[in-house]
């Protein structure tokens, strides 16, 4: 049998690649990889949609709020609103500012902490109030009490409200699905009070209409930003007082 050795040739000159041949290769080096790029991308997009809720609160924080002032003083509407609010009548009827507490079934919201007596012109208190609880606007009527129990809360994309049911965030998101007939029960210095949803609407955030209420009647507005996570406008959903 024939034995066969392979004895390297150190003589042997480098085989000098073809140019056509080096392109090729070259080409091959500065190929990007565009699968990494769209991950990427793709990755980046969904952090930013996560977050989204938090960077509408920074904006709206550092940016827009350095103008409400000026924009509530400019405002002949806001200052009507301003005259309500503050005005003596209200002052007098109350001054509780402790705690109540929400429950609507239809949306899952149960024994949802209200923060009474929260001015709603000074940022820095009620957004403070807003990150542990909702708040029932300063001046305005208590649960039980004639007047109209005026409580707002923050909205948040649907998909934050879903993931996070309990942050504060978006605790009143899903009050747009309420309909006429649905029931908000209340419990306020160990009385239970029911008001049933009468009317929903969309208005401008400066339509002070609806604080007004009959004389003598018993009403509760629920108030929240919409589109959700944006609030150009605010939702708005009116009860009365039945049991």
């Amino acid at each position: 049998m024939t034995r066969y050795m392979y004895v390297k040739d150190y003589n042997t000159k480098p085989i000098k690649a073809k140019n056509r041949d080096r392109r090729t290769i070259k080409r091959k080096k500065k190929r990007f990889n565009f699968g990494s790029l769209f991950l990427f991308f793709i990755g980046g997009f969904f952090i930013v949609i996560a977050l989204s809720p938090l960077i509408n609160y920074y904006i709206d924080q550092n940016i827009f709020h350095k103008y409400q002032t000026k924009i509530i003083n400019a405002d002949p509407n806001a200052a009507y609103f301003s005259q309500i609010i503050n005005a003596e009548k209200f002052q007098k009827q109350n001054t509780y500012n402790g705690y109540f507490h929400i429950s609507i079934p239809q949306i899952n919201l149960k024994n949802i902490p209200v923060k009474a007596g929260v001015d709603g012109f000074n940022t820095a208190t009620y957004e403070k109030v807003l990150v542990n609880s909702i708040a029932q606007m300063k001046g305005t009527a208590l649960p039980g009490q004639v007047g109209n129990v005026y409580i707002y809360g923050h909205s948040a994309p649907q998909w934050f409200a879903d993931l996070y049911p309990n942050s504060f965030l978006g605790i009143f998101t899903n009050i747009l699905q309420l309909k006429t007939g649905d029931k908000i029960y209340t419990r306020f210095k160990g009385n239970n009070y029911t008001y049933q949803v009468f009317q929903t609407k969309v208005i401008s955030p400066t339509d002070v209409s609806v604080l007004e209420y009959p004389p003598g009647k018993k009403y509760l507005t629920l108030m929240t930003c919409i589109p959700p996570g944006i609030g150009t406008e605010r939702f708005i959903v009116r009860a009365k007082l039945i049991n």
